[in-house]
């Protein structure tokens, strides 16, 4: 079996707009992501919820494909909240900004990364090296 590796991306959490009024996360919170099928609006749509199970959020959208195909071949992913809500404008609606963990092998994780510092979003992006997980 291949060794558990992780990287770290530095994002932010989006749609808490539709949510906040029913729940609320904190600084140091650790959250759960996971695959939600049949999204209207992100065919690829990652849910980001809290340790009782409820809705806080999705992934950005410019994430979501990325971190769908992680999740459905072979790794995790979980989302620690690293800030107070924000609305950066631009329509994006009130955010939470987050540091993704993304747990997988070394190879699949450094494709990921790869094609992520491609895109044009990339510089708004701080994404760690790549370690070995510990604590998996």
């Amino acid at each position: 079996m291949a060794e558990e590796c992780e990287v770290y991306i530095e994002s932010s959490v989006r749609g808490y707009h539709a949510y906040f009024k029913t729940t609320s996360v904190c600084v140091g919170e650790v959250l759960n992501c996971e695959i939600e099928d049949n999204n209207e609006h992100d065919k690829y749509a990652i849910a980001v919820r809290n340790e009782e199970g409820r809705l806080l959020d999705h992934v950005p959208i410019e994430l979501s494909k990325c971190f769908n195909k992680l999740l459905r071949d072979f790794g995790e992913i979980e989302a620690e909240c690293i800030g107070d809500r924000f609305n950066s404008g631009h329509g994006k609606g009130l955010e939470f900004p987050v540091d993704y963990r993304l747990i997988g092998n070394y190879r699949y994780l450094k494709r990921l990364i790869r094609r992520l510092k491609i895109k044009e979003f990339a510089e708004n992006l701080n994404i760690s090296d790549i370690r070995k997980c510990y604590d998996v």
